[in-house]
């Protein structure tokens, strides 16, 4: 396996949250569990407690470097190799003060897109090394990565 290309790069871009940042979630979760407990639906109220926690647990996760690389068979993250015959394309979105991710399209319907920071690495050189072995075809942002980047999460 020859390796053409490699970086590191945290798994997702982090923004330190002050406690102004958690008033909405937390007053839209105090409101929904006091509407779920007054019209009886305890079950509801028990889902909005575990949203609301787990909502906590990943707005205070800290990212951990992940090690990518691009080699004659696929892309290596970590241990994990993606091989270029299950994946359909590539496309880099590159935006110096917003956003800098390669995102690979894969031909599996259970996970269709597998988005990777390209952190300090060119993104010419990865484009460069990527369209030898699969296309590059223009994807756009989905709505969930916009909505999230937007509010720092």
């Amino acid at each position: 396996m020859t390796k053409h290309l490699k970086w590191e790069a945290p798994e997702f871009e982090y923004h330190p949250k002050d406690k102004s940042w958690f008033l909405i979630p937390g007053a839209v979760a105090v409101v929904l569990f006091i509407w779920s407990a007054l019209t009886g639906n305890l079950l509801f109220a028990m889902l909005i407690v575990l949203a609301f926690f787990s909502f906590l647990i990943y707005a205070f996760k800290k990212p951990t470097l992940i090690r990518i690389a691009i080699t004659s068979q696929g892309i290596k993250i970590n241990r994990s190799l993606y091989e270029y015959e299950n994946l359909d394309s590539f496309w880099i979105f590159y935006d110096p003060d917003r956003i800098k991710e390669l995102s690979l399209k894969s031909k599996k319907t259970i996970m269709p897109y597998i988005k990777v920071s390209l952190g300090e690495e060119n993104p010419v050189k990865v484009r460069r090394a990527l369209v030898k072995y699969i296309p590059e075809k223009k994807q756009e942002e989905s709505f969930i990565d916009n909505l999230s980047r937007n509010l720092r999460f």
